[in-house]
């Protein structure tokens, strides 16, 4: 008996051994598993946002000039490489000189830094013979729904007369615009809505199983209960 107590007492600091360190694995694996679907919430869930809306902005250079259009955004809401493609179509008029444009142009904002850049196509004319066209580049900075742009245009020359004047067109401009949204629209990834679309399908499938088995009387009595 006394050789058998040392025994005994080994077998259960080993068997107890054995039970902690079967824990900590499990413990272990389970928030590797748990870190690993934080992970792919978190990280790699994207959510896709499409607004549309109305701009009001004014421009500086040479000329003064009055800006109304619209905007389309598409914004990637996302914890990494976030991001937002705009396409604008916009009419500046100038007052002094009765010459009104036709400008359509894209920008793109990457990262959490609100510098913009993107590049314009324009039309020009006075409303009678005079017509330009142009292009050019533009850089910005875009905070709550104003954008600050900064642009040029490369303008082709005016069709009429030598002798006369070409149409007065700004250049080198500065425009300060304010967007207003008008309808917003939000969808996730494709693999996000299709795990969405997973579980949806596998709730409805145990309700309709929970509703067989009442129909049928397969759960009553006291087993009902579990």
């Amino acid at each position: 008996m006394k050789a058998l107590s040392p025994i005994l007492l080994l077998l259960a600091i080993t068997s107890r051994g054995q039970v902690a360190f079967n824990a900590a694995v499990t413990t272990a694996n389970l928030y590797s598993r748990t870190s690993e679907n934080f992970v792919d919430y978190s990280y790699k869930r994207k959510l896709f946002q499409r607004n549309t809306g109305v701009i009001i902005g004014l421009q500086r250079g040479k000329y003064n000039a009055l800006e109304l259009g619209g905007e389309a955004h598409w914004r990637k809401i996302s914890l990494l490489r976030p991001h937002i493609i705009g396409a604008s179509a916009i009419m500046e008029y100038n007052f002094d000189n009765n010459v009104i444009g036709y400008k359509a142009g894209m920008w793109m904002k990457r990262g959490r830094i609100n510098f913009t850049y993107g590049i314009n196509a324009a039309y020009f004319t006075d409303f009678k013979e005079g017509r330009r066209f142009g292009f050019g580049p533009s850089i910005g900075f875009r905070l709550l729904g104003l954008h600050l742009l900064n642009g040029y245009n490369f303008l082709t020359k005016d069709n009429i007369k030598s002798e006369e004047p070409p149409i007065e067109v700004n250049t080198l401009y500065m425009s300060l615009r304010y967007y207003i949204p008008v309808r917003n629209s939000f969808t996730w990834d494709r693999k996000t809505m299709k795990k969405k679309r997973e579980r949806k399908r596998e709730r409805q499938e145990r309700k309709e199983e929970r509703a067989r088995q009442h129909d049928s009387g397969e759960k009553k009595g006291f087993l009902h209960i579990f």
